[in-house]
């Protein structure tokens, strides 16, 4: 059983990280916030700087799938997979252009 003193502390530890947690300018909810999973729908994202974070994030998967794709040591098939994981990308960085301009963003696809 723990003792008193290590159990006002994990309360302590507790209150702190959910004081952390609600005030936005916090360092902890801004990398809570960028931990976050892109979700599958573009749609399902209702803030337009999530909407351009998400698709940056898409940008920089695809610039280091086109890095690993000019490696002349990798086989047709490592190429091919490659290949039809930057096309995904390309179409999904679509629909995120598109839902960024629905919430009044800049429009990328122009």
């Amino acid at each position: 059983m723990a003792r008193p003193e290590e159990k006002a502390q994990a309360m302590l530890n507790k209150w702190v990280r959910m004081r952390d947690e609600s005030d936005p300018t916090s360092t902890l909810s801004r990398s809570l916030l960028h931990n976050q999973k892109r979700p599958h729908l573009a749609s399902k994202c209702e803030h337009r700087a999530d909407a351009e974070r998400f698709r940056n994030q898409i940008i920089r998967e695809i610039s280091d799938k086109v890095a690993k794709i000019q490696n002349e040591g990798l086989g047709e098939h490592a190429i091919r997979d490659l290949n039809d994981g930057i096309n995904k990308l390309i179409r999904e960085k679509y629909h995120w252009n598109r839902r960024i301009r629905e919430l009044g963003g800049k429009d990328y696809n122009r």
